[in-house]
């Protein structure tokens, strides 16, 4: 079963993303509150916890939500299958 194992967020560009309890999503803009939500190409990022745990299986790091900058982790999802969501405008 699909799920969303973390959300993240920050409030700077150039800072790590920090685990928050929630987002809120704001259409055509992104995160509310995430340095990289605005109108542009990259409002939202989603990685998914299997490509995490690829990492961590070579990576002496921690590798905790939110250190490659991703907004929404996920896991039971297959991120090559999933074409990105068109507005209704085609953009």
């Amino acid at each position: 079963m699909a799920q969303v194992t973390a959300v993240n967020i920050s409030e700077k560009k150039g800072v790590r993303k920090h685990e928050v309890p929630y987002i809120d999503v704001k259409c055509r803009h992104g995160i509310v509150g995430d340095a990289h939500a605005g109108d542009w190409h990259r409002q939202i990022s989603l990685l998914a916890d299997e490509s995490v745990d690829t990492m961590r299986a070579i990576c002496q790091l921690e590798l905790d939500a939110g250190i490659f900058a991703e907004n929404i982790n996920t896991r039971g999802i297959a991120p090559r299958r999933h074409a990105p969501a068109r507005g209704r405008d085609g953009a």
